[in-house]
């Protein structure tokens, strides 16, 4: 068993993400590795991460052990060099890899109640991401504020975008300010809720076929997050 010193692709956003879109059950895709017997649900079937075409499929286990077991062979088997990174217990398992395709295969473990696990496993071109600031050049943000991550997918005619941004801002600041942005635009306001005065706001609008949610946190080191969704239907 080989492990690479550098740590697993960081994707904890890819839970939030499975909250955003709905999964649909179909056949095992070739390009992903799944256990014997698996059939996954396809989070989405065009999905690109920071402009890099992305996979994700989930699928729910009561063996954590021998799923892990599964991902440790394949990636010895067919990782570039053999080599791997793993983290945590079996239950919270994260492992990856550099496939010799300049794609990176990763794997997450997550409880799901007392014995079931959900493996979340996910593959990134990451030779082909682009600057995020450049992706969200239409998304409306304060002056000041850095786009971390840009992320949209396609399945049918439905469309989804997924945008984290940071700013050292107000919570009140950036939401008066998405606020007049969309209502001068014509959309209507769908939800302003305080959530915690002063840490945490939720916004929601619509216009037409198109929804946006913008959650707005005030992150202990003083830093305010933006998580932008815009959902979209032609």
């Amino acid at each position: 068993m080989q492990k690479m010193n550098p740590g697993v692709f960081p994707a904890l956003w890819l839970w939030l993400w499975l909250f955003l879109v709905s999964p649909c059950q179909a056949e095992k895709p070739e390009v992903l590795p799944v256990p014997p017997n698996v059939v996954p649900e396809i989070i989405a079937s065009d999905m690109r991460f920071n402009g890099a075409p992305m996979q994700i499929v989930q699928f729910t286990t009561l063996d954590a052990e021998e799923a892990l077991k599964f991902y440790r062979e394949y990636f010895v088997e067919h990782a570039k060099e053999g080599k791997y990174t793993e983290k945590g217990a079996a239950r919270r398992a994260m492992i990856g890899a550099m496939m010799p395709d300049k794609r990176l295969v990763n794997v997450e473990m997550k409880p799901k109640g007392k014995a079931a696990v959900d493996v979340l496993v996910s593959s990134l071109d990451i030779f082909q991401m682009e600057i995020p600031e450049k992706l969200a050049k239409d998304i409306p943000r304060m002056p000041g504020t850095t786009v971390i991550q840009h992320q949209d997918s396609r399945d049918g005619v439905k469309s989804n975008r997924f945008i984290i941004m940071e700013n050292r801002q107000s919570v009140e600041g950036n939401a008066m300010y998405l606020r007049e942005h969309f209502i001068g635009m014509g959309w209507q306001r769908d939800r302003d809720q305080t959530i915690k005065p002063g840490t945490h706001r939720l916004l929601a609008f619509s216009k037409e076929n198109r929804h946006t949610m913008v959650d707005i946190q005030k992150r202990p080191d003083q830093m305010t997050v933006v998580l932008y969704n815009e959902m979209s239907e032609k």
